[in-house]
């Protein structure tokens, strides 16, 4: 089970004339990484730093954009991890006050901002699941209105035509498989449609 940034998020911090404005956003590629970087660089192109880090589901990336080396992307990076987060950035933009913080004093409000930044944003549950499109007769279709199917991770979709016609995520197609033979018998249709991540409220 991974989790992800629910929503986009934002946080202000200041000390000693130094103001760190924090951005929080979902991305899935470097690209995307890459293309919320250049907009925050292009709002902010008065700030001394932009500093950043982010977690996809294979690879990290920070960077500390002319700080001491260690002091800005870094733990940034580590606050994204120990909130267990995929597919999650977050950005700090720095104004500088003209007050040296100092190596400690720049990591501590670095990491301050990152973790407030993500509190701002919250979380959501994402797994990589199998979808599938679920076929049933209106009249079987009652007993997972009344008895929702416990292997299913998340029922994406519903719509009526002949039949009911489901999207269905699950992570365990043999659970789903067993489960459906006890409610239908041999009375439904499952078709393959791929993987995909898919998000569900905790």
């Amino acid at each position: 089970m991974s989790f992800s940034a629910a929503k986009e998020g934002e946080y202000v911090y200041e000390i000693s004339r130094s103001k760190f404005l924090g951005f929080c956003a979902r991305v899935k590629s470097d690209e995307e990484a890459a293309a919320f970087i250049s907009a925050l660089r292009k709002k902010y192109r008065d700030a001394r730093h932009v500093c950043y880090a982010y977690v996809l589901t294979d690879s990290a990336r920070s960077n500390d954009d002319g700080e001491p080396s260690g002091t800005a992307g870094v733990p940034i990076l580590e606050r994204i991890k120990a909130a267990n987060l995929c597919e999650t950035l977050v950005a700090v933009v720095r104004y500088f006050g003209g007050i040296k913080l100092g190596a400690g004093g720049l990591l501590r409000a670095y990491a301050h901002t990152a973790a407030q930044t993500l509190a701002s944003a919250g979380k959501t549950e994402v797994e990589l699941c199998r979808v599938y499109t679920l076929s049933v007769p209106y009249a079987l279709f009652k007993k997972i209105e009344k008895r929702p199917l416990v292997s299913l991770y998340k029922m994406l979709s519903v719509q009526y035509n002949r039949a009911v016609e489901c999207t269905v995520a699950a992570t365990d197609e043999d659970a789903l498989q067993q489960e459906l033979k006890s409610l239908f018998g041999a009375d439904y249709v499952l078709t393959f449609l791929g993987e995909e991540r898919v998000e569900r409220e905790r």
